[in-house]
């Protein structure tokens, strides 16, 4: 009887409570997830302030960029926490200097190395003066060095102690980095009159634009294969969110939204650097509302685990004898109902 009695009561629990988060409040209103084993970290403007005097903002004011703006970092290791710790220090700042940006200016004075560099220059840029290079001729030196395996692999031999030293200290893996401004901006309020379609013809020619001014650059013709989403979100503010997935030594994924709350702009970008085709950025946005997939599918995502848990725990509940075949039948017919 006793044990009868315990299977109803589960069986009732199962049927009745829903799995419920624990999201973070970080400002405006706004909360997002923090996954499972993920560290958190956050720095407003008054603290950089505070650390950096002589930096002015006052330019982002217009942005809505105030003091209680916040930078939120989430990362699925301590050491890449670390790194953003101590970007936001005078002292953490001089010890990467020291350590990192100092043996890279050694490093890229290597007699070896620039010959390595000059002739695979020469190679992709024959008729570029090679001391003289646009912005756009070192985005293509950039991206054809970073995609061609068999300059990796003649100047990794130099560079390789010193990523691996960064990587010992700072290692990456997922990162989600969050900017959550706290005043209200004209530009955000502006940007929300625009309709969805007109916003997308927007960025259609601007991409064009981008295109016509630099048409060799491959940093810019990513943007054309980049896929975007735009539309109005659960509070009619309008977002756009995009995802992309990188080649060869650049193959990370990065998932982005920017959009506003409040008239107040957000912006979050996610990424995976080792080698990945998605991010955690559904997870950590599911709780705000300002992305209009976080909601629907993130929901359905969380329906479909809980029915999948509960059918296991009737199951069991069947081969203990606690439940019998009709019980178990009518159960299961009202949770998939």
């Amino acid at each position: 009887m006793i044990k009868k009695f315990l299977g109803i009561v589960v069986l009732s629990l199962l049927l009745s409570v829903n799995s419920t988060a624990k999201p973070k409040n970080i400002g405006n209103g706004i909360y997002i997830n923090i996954p499972n084993n993920y560290e958190y970290f956050e720095l407003t403007f008054k603290q950089l302030s505070s650390r950096f005097p002589d930096i002015d903002y006052s330019d982002l004011d217009e942005w809505g960029i105030g003091l209680n703006s916040k930078i939120v970092v989430l990362a699925n290791k301590k050491k890449s926490i670390r790194l953003f710790k101590d970007l936001s220090t005078v002292t953490g700042l001089v010890k990467l200097e020291d350590e990192f940006y100092e043996p890279l200016l050694e490093l890229f004075e290597n007699p070896s190395l620039i010959k390595i560099i000059e002739k695979f220059a020469k190679k992709k840029l024959p008729n570029s003066d090679i001391d003289n290079l646009s912005e756009e001729e070192l985005n293509i030196l950039f991206y054809h060095g970073f995609t061609d395996k068999k300059f990796m692999k003649k100047i990794d031999i130099y560079i390789r102690p010193l990523i691996n030293k960064f990587n010992s200290k700072y290692e990456f893996d997922k990162i989600t980095v969050i900017l959550n401004l706290d005043k209200s901006s004209s530009i955000a309020e502006e940007i929300n009159k625009i309709s969805a379609a007109d916003a997308k013809k927007i960025l259609k020619n601007f991409i064009k634009q981008m295109i016509k001014e630099s048409p060799k650059d491959p940093m810019v013709r990513e943007l054309k294969s980049m896929k975007y989403k735009i539309n109005k979100n659960h509070h009619e503010n309008l977002y756009l969110q995009s995802n992309w997935i990188g080649k060869g030594a650049l193959q990370t994924a990065q998932e982005f939204i920017w959009t506003s709350h409040n008239d107040k702009f957000f912006f979050m970008m996610s990424q995976c650097y080792k080698k990945c085709e998605s991010t955690d950025f559904l997870k950590i946005i599911k709780p705000t509302d300002l992305y209009i997939q976080s909601k629907s599918l993130a929901k359905e995502n969380e329906n479909n685990t809980d029915i999948i848990n509960q059918l296991k725990s009737l199951k069991k509940l069947l081969d203990e004898g606690v439940l019998t075949q009709e019980e178990f039948t009518q159960a299961k017919k009202k949770l998939l109902n």
